[in-house]
């Protein structure tokens, strides 16, 4: 798109009206399902939402240590998304080519749309999420490690295949994250007899803005103090450092702290463990 301001904001207005066209299907798409259709139960019956303040509330996500860890997934992938934003730096910089940004964000993309494919799938094989998902990460584990060695020798090739390998391993978590708040409300409706679908959905809302905002904010605290110049065309060592720890570590100090938490979300079999000491089916 010609680079500089006009090639990002070229860029901007073709995402922009993808989005239009996307997103105005999606909404004429929705029809509303008629009361006699829906067979309309109870509020006992269904679940329905209970009416409460939002103290109360608020007391009952932040006892539900689930909804807690699903908050801090948040808001950890969402700073790893604003730290991504210095690829077009590293790119540049350190492999010396910024056309290869389009590159390697198509070789995180893609495989993340294949692996969402088949996440039902996955998910019905391990008659669960949790192994789905730690598994995934613990096999990114290794794969972040192929990329960082790849990124230290200056080996795209290398790069590029190990990228593709995380982003499949990780794209379950991505698929099914919505499902785990759904069984983190069922916890907190099992153990404490309140029903809070929607707001504990406030979980992705608040842990996008806050990751966002911490990953953006990083990124321009960290860039500067690598000692970065604008628009230089040599940035000093200091700087290079930076952009590799930014881009090559970063991620990988990311999926162990991602594979601590998966680890201790283990919602389902709370859920089952639940139902079974009071006789549920």
């Amino acid at each position: 798109m010609g680079g500089g301001a006009a090639g990002w904001r070229n860029v901007a207005i073709v995402y922009g009206l993808i989005g239009l066209v996307v997103n105005t299907i999606s909404v004429l798409s929705v029809k509303e399902v008629p009361d006699e259709e829906e067979k309309v139960q109870t509020s006992a019956e269904k679940g329905g939402e209970d009416k409460l303040s939002l103290w109360e509330s608020a007391k009952l996500l932040f006892a539900n240590k689930y909804y807690l860890i699903i908050v801090a997934v948040y808001v950890l992938t969402y700073i790893q998304t604003g730290i991504a934003g210095i690829g077009i730096y590293y790119m540049t910089y350190v492999l010396g080519n910024p056309a290869l940004l389009g590159t390697f964000s198509a070789a995180q993309m893609f495989p993340m749309i294949i692996g969402l494919a088949f996440t039902p799938w996955l998910v019905k094989k391990a008659k669960g999420m949790y192994k789905v998902n730690l598994f995934g990460y613990c096999i990114a584990f290794f794969m972040r490690i192929g990329f960082i060695v790849g990124g230290m020798m200056g080996n795209i090739p290398m790069m590029l295949c190990f990228s593709v390998l995380a982003g499949l391993c990780v794209s379950p978590l991505t698929g099914d994250l919505n499902a785990l708040i759904v069984a983190t409300s069922d916890y907190t409706y099992r153990t404490k007899g309140k029903r809070i679908d929607g707001t504990m959905y406030s979980c992705s809302s608040l842990g996008i803005k806050i990751g966002s905002g911490i990953g953006t904010a990083l990124t321009g605290w960290l860039l500067a103090a690598g000692g970065y110049i604008a628009n230089a065309e040599i940035q000093p060592q200091s700087c290079i450092n930076m952009l590799n720890f930014l881009y090559l570590w970063f991620p990988f100090i990311t999926v162990i702290i991602m594979i601590i938490l998966l680890y201790s979300l283990k919602v389902e079999k709370a859920n089952e463990d639940w139902d079974a000491e009071h006789g549920k089916q």
